[in-house]
């Protein structure tokens, strides 16, 4: 396997072998930026990279072994980030040989831009970006796919990135040739965009990767069994990541009104429950199961139909439904799903923009307002249509579709809101920290910003409430998230795996011939997360952006917990020692 480094500013490239068959995904991107990226940069200049790197295990069949990660100095965290997605562009870059492509500089002269990449070696089409160019992740998916044909993999940025904006994800195709995968955190379109890159084409491959042997793909086989069987798994399977909504409700810490309660009074019309019933009920297109990369045995991901049976959204996942739903006091899907369809056709994180938007509808209540801003023109709590309204301005690119598409911190500041959930610049999740506390100090003291991705502890069982257990907990999670990303696994596959080592040592081992200690996988996830903290102490970040924002601690969250945050800020920052 090779890594493609390619100079956007001469067109120069330079292909070098991989020195560590096991490196990829995470570990790779937060190399790849730390070797080429000045900490200092600004993340929007040509001096930032853009860095995509496969797992190890990319394209050899193992399930779900496949996401993309990509990698940058973040707009929004002003630290390293390291945003992945699913969909089929880890298996094709793995089939061109490559285990990571890194971006430097930017196309000269404002230039615009499609990278495609296949055996020949790549190549830049400035036609195909001038006809993309303003237009949303679905038109310029279908329009390049029509272009080139249906084997093909196409990574995108819709408007929101074409303007920088700091919100902004990239869209990855799934098997079917639909961009709705999102690389969405941190910004990194926002950076693909600053490239003058509006996509980056993949030639997918015919077939799996290098014949394994026989004990090689045995062992996959039982890893592929082993996930399937699990019985988290068959909830995600047959529920979606929707199946969290009233887990989170019955905590009392699913966000609502800007992070203001922690429970909606009626949450069972956007729970996982009513969700698989209505697309069942629907019809259609709608699929309450579907794998968002081929050979996937979890299929969490789902199709959701409008009334007719026609694409609403897809998929719609919890942190959407918590964000722009709950937080928006919206208990219609349907809203949801309008909300979470823009986002994706105009390449925005759906968990920054729904917190934005709640920003926005406090400032809606507040006496005053900064110069310009009318209280008519904000949106307001329950009201999808004012919501939509708002987002539907990115495109244009106005005052307020910039600030939404610039995220929770920009549009809290701008109007003046004191109550901003946002940790290094970045929304917190669906998770409000006061009740999951855990993940309450993966949001303070993860490297890469607010992120349940990087550290997820809902699912354990404990008293959520209590802060004894939450920075041993999270420690544990965030160790435990980086292998799996650098990996290339999806986290899902961590609740059949997770008390089971063993199985993915023992399939690492037998495909690349190699022993690996039974805390191989504690050792690569520490591996990148001092990367990462090294990369952002060089940036300029301090133990004082390892905290949340203060109204978590002094602001009692209501019935039926009663609690604010309360790890001490000596505990967060021992978490590392």
């Amino acid at each position: 396997m090779n890594v493609l480094i390619v100079n956007l500013n001469t067109g120069e490239t330079h292909t070098r072998p991989l020195a560590d068959p096991l490196a990829g995904g995470r570990l790779l991107t937060a190399q790849l930026v730390s070797e080429f990226a000045p900490p200092q940069c600004d993340p929007l200049g040509a001096e930032n990279v853009l860095a995509l790197a496969a797992g190890p295990l990319a394209n050899l069949r193992a399930s779900t072994a496949s996401r993309l990660s990509i990698g940058c100095k973040s707009p929004l965290t002003k630290g390293i980030k390291e945003s992945n997605a699913g969909g089929m562009a880890g298996d094709s870059l793995a089939g061109l040989g490559l285990r990571a492509v890194v971006f430097l500089g930017a196309l000269p002269d404002g230039g615009r831009g499609v990278v495609v990449l296949d055996e020949t070696g790549f190549r830049l089409d400035f036609e195909s970006a001038a006809a993309c160019w303003g237009k949303g992740n679905e038109e310029t998916a279908a329009y390049l796919l029509s272009r080139y044909g249906k084997d093909w993999c196409a990574l995108t940025i819709g408007q929101a990135g074409e303007q920088k904006m700091t919100a902004a994800g990239v869209a990855v195709t799934d098997a079917e040739g639909n961009p709705d995968r999102l690389a969405a955190r941190g910004g990194v379109g926002a950076v693909m965009g600053s490239k003058g890159l509006k996509a980056i084409l993949l030639r997918r491959p015919e077939r799996a990767g290098s014949p394994l042997g026989r004990d090689a793909r045995a062992r996959v086989t039982a890893f592929n069994r082993h996930v399937a069987s699990s019985k988290r798994v068959q909830v995600l399977r047959d529920y979606g990541t929707a199946s969290t909504v009233m887990l989170v409700q019955s905590l009392g810490g699913l966000p609502v009104h800007n992070f203001s309660k922690g429970q909606l009074p009626d949450a069972e019309p956007i729970g996982g429950d009513a969700m698989r019933d209505l697309i069942l009920r629907r019809g259609g297109r709608g699929l309450p199961s579907h794998a968002c990369m081929s050979g996937c045995v979890i299929q969490c991901s789902n199709v959701f139909p409008d009334e007719k049976g026609g694409l609403l959204a897809a998929p719609l996942e919890f942190e959407t439904i918590g964000l722009c739903g709950s937080n928006l006091e919206l208990n219609s899907l349907d809203d949801i799903a309008k909300i979470n369809r823009l986002c994706n056709d105009y390449g925005l994180d759906t968990i920054e923009v729904g917190a934005a938007l709640g920003v926005m509808m406090e400032a809606a209540g507040q006496e005053s307002l900064p110069a310009g801003i009318n209280r008519s023109d904000l949106p307001k709590f329950g009201d999808s249509e004012s919501a939509l309204r708002v987002l539907k301005q990115v495109p244009q690119n106005t005052r307020l579709g910039r600030l939404l598409g610039d995220g929770a911190l920009a549009a809290g500041k701008a109007l003046g809101v004191r109550r901003i959930p946002a940790v290094k610049g970045q929304a917190v999740s669906a998770y409000d920290p006061r009740v999951v506390k855990g993940t309450g100090v993966t949001y303070a003291t993860s490297p890469q910003g607010a992120d349940h991705t990087a550290g997820l502890t809902v699912f354990f069982q404990i008293d959520h409430r209590d802060p004894k257990h939450a920075v041993s907990l999270s420690r544990k999670a965030q160790i435990q998230r980086a292998a799996y990303d650098a990996l290339g696994l999806c986290a899902f596959n961590t609740s059949a795996t997770g008390q089971r080592p063993d199985i993915v040592l023992d399939m690492l081992s037998s495909v690349y011939q190699t022993e690996l200690p039974g805390d191989w996988l504690d050792t690569l996830g520490l591996k990148v997360i001092r990367l990462e903290r090294a990369f952002n102490k060089a940036a300029g970040l301090t133990a004082q952006e390892d905290r949340l924002p203060e109204f978590f601690r002094t602001e009692v969250l209501g019935e039926p917990t009663g609690v604010v945050f309360d790890v001490t800020d000596a505990e967060l920052d021992s978490i590392w020692d």
